[in-house]
């Protein structure tokens, strides 16, 4: 049993034994549900979407992703993100991403205000991906969490999202 642990504990922390290339391009498409959430303004839903990451000597990631919401009308959400993740089959990550939210939202009038907040939801968060593998050419993520701040002007909002499942595949 104690062997096993040990094999174990030694594959994960294992550096990869093949050469890893400077960029490596992948598309992925994900299945999500994101919230912002403000005294003033709710807006996001679930759905998903679809994005292009460039990993960097297999540790550094820059993506780019679009995706479409619904459930508090239909909103329409881009996400720019930076990270790093660990190499080998087992890669979780952690990103800080700037995420967009455009389109419907449901309005609250309040007294304090003498006005409705109108425009995008912009939010800069952290995003966890714990349950992250690498399968040769592809990566599968497994519920990953995200949290982050926006401003709705005096206040702030609140962002939440939930990747159910990501499936990338190297281009």
């Amino acid at each position: 049993m104690m062997a096993a642990s040990l094999l174990l504990a030694a594959a994960l922390t294992a550096a990869p034994d093949t050469p890893v290339p400077a960029h490596r391009l992948s598309l992925h498409a994900r299945a999500n549900v994101t919230a912002y959430l403000s005294d003033a303004r709710s807006k996001g839903g679930l759905g998903g979407g679809v994005g292009l990451r460039d990993t960097v000597h297999g540790r550094w990631l820059l993506q780019a992703d679009v995706g479409a919401l619904t459930g508090l009308g239909s909103v329409l959400e881009v996400r720019l993100g930076a990270g790093v993740q660990r190499q080998g089959f087992w890669a979780p990550a952690a990103l800080l991403s700037l995420t967009g939210l455009f389109g419907d939202q449901l309005s609250f009038a309040l007294s304090e205000r003498d006005h409705t907040v109108r425009g995008p939801a912009l939010g800069v968060g952290v995003t966890l991906a714990p349950a992250r593998f690498q399968l040769g050419e592809a990566q599968v993520s497994l519920l990953e969490v995200g949290v982050g701040v926006g401003s709705d002007l005096p206040g702030r909002g609140l962002l939440i999202g939930l990747t159910l499942l990501e499936v990338g595949v190297a281009l």
